[in-house]
């Protein structure tokens, strides 16, 4: 379990790196033109995919593709929707509607969805459509009442983030569609980092040690459906003579190529800490405490926050604490566990 712990931080500090990585390339101007939300995602995605296919050849990891069973291909294509077509676009709509903390905070909603995606109902939908039965595990899960009452109070904190404390106008204002964006995010990062538990093999094929073959293997399905949506809207178009601005001191504004950063995304970001995340679910899978990982990840969007606020002058909302204080407190009325209350079988198979 130890090896999880420090993946996670790993992850973490990945995480923290590319929310203003991102909205620095949502901020980069060139010759009367700018990227899309879509245009970053899928860039930065294909250099992803490019490093993590030379490491699955180098590491002989293609002759696994052939272990998964027919109905893998099919979890893997929605692994691929959620998490490498839909989640880096809806996150990137975010960050251009809102400010960078507001879009973060409501997207690191995401370990909430994480935890409760391991529960039963998620199971009962997905192993009809998979045929998959894994070993039974013992984890804790929160009660009910006490996952209701955390959803609620990040849900509180995510609509007072989004109205800048007017709750009445949250229909009528510009971000309330960031908001959607980061928190539809939030949702699909939960159904990827489930979906992975349910990916079937073939019979008398070991199931184990295929964090990095799901991972590029959905990868290559959300690249194909980004590279499709593209070419439909006509937005295919390339980075070169784009550039960032960051602010590295009181010197003013440095200049990046837009590439320099598309690079940092694609091999820190989409190639390591994404592969590297299934792999880390993994092994708390095998101690059955996955379940503690992925409160984890609220380091993240500390690192983002002070970088965005460092580097992007990125402004703290008046009622950005506020909504952080809601989120925070469900988070830990659903990670929290009274005195003398044990671990217990669960009853879903993980």
């Amino acid at each position: 379990m130890r090896r999880a712990y420090l993946y996670t931080l790993l992850i973490v500090v990945c995480w923290g790196i590319g929310p203003p990585t991102n909205k620095a390339l949502l901020l980069a101007r060139g010759p009367g033109a700018q990227l899309s939300p879509l245009q970053v995602a899928f860039w930065a995605i294909v250099v992803g995919w490019v490093a993590l296919l030379a490491l699955m050849v180098a590491r002989d990891r293609v002759r696994r593709f052939g272990d998964l069973a027919p109905r893998g291909w099919l979890v893997l294509a929605a692994m691929g929707f959620f998490g490498w077509s839909s989640y880096p676009v809806a996150l990137n709509f975010a960050f251009v509607r809102m400010p960078l903390p507001d879009a973060l905070l409501i997207n690191y909603l995401h370990p909430v969805f994480v935890v409760v995606f391991q529960g039963t109902v998620f199971g009962a939908i997905v192993r009809p459509i998979t045929g998959w039965e894994q070993r039974p595990d013992y984890q804790r899960r929160p009660a009910p009442a006490r996952l209701a009452l955390a959803l609620g109070l990040c849900l509180l904190g995510v609509a007072i983030i989004a109205t800048n404390g007017q709750l009445t106008s949250l229909a009528g204002i510009r971000s309330a569609w960031g908001a959607l964006a980061a928190l539809y995010a939030a949702f699909a990062w939960g159904v990827y980092s489930n979906l992975g538990r349910f990916v079937p093999v073939r019979p008398g094929r070991d199931a184990r040690g295929l964090s990095d073959v799901h991972a590029f293997l959905s990868m290559t399905f959300g690249l194909a459906m980004l590279a499709a949506i593209l070419t439909l809207t006509h937005q295919v178009r390339s980075a070169s003579g784009l550039s960032a601005s960051f602010y590295l001191g009181p010197s003013g504004p440095v200049h990046l190529p837009a590439w320099w950063l598309i690079a940092v995304l694609g091999l820190g970001v989409y190639c390591g800490s994404y592969t590297l995340w299934l792999y880390a679910l993994e092994l708390g899978g095998r101690f059955g405490e996955a379940h503690k990982l992925p409160p984890l990840t609220y380091l993240a969007p500390a690192v983002a926050v002070t970088l965005g606020w460092l580097m992007l002058h990125e402004p703290f909302g008046p009622a950005f604490w506020t909504g952080a204080a809601l989120i925070v407190a469900g988070n830990a009325a659903n990670v929290w566990r009274p005195a003398g209350v044990g671990l217990s079988p669960s009853r879903e198979r993980s």
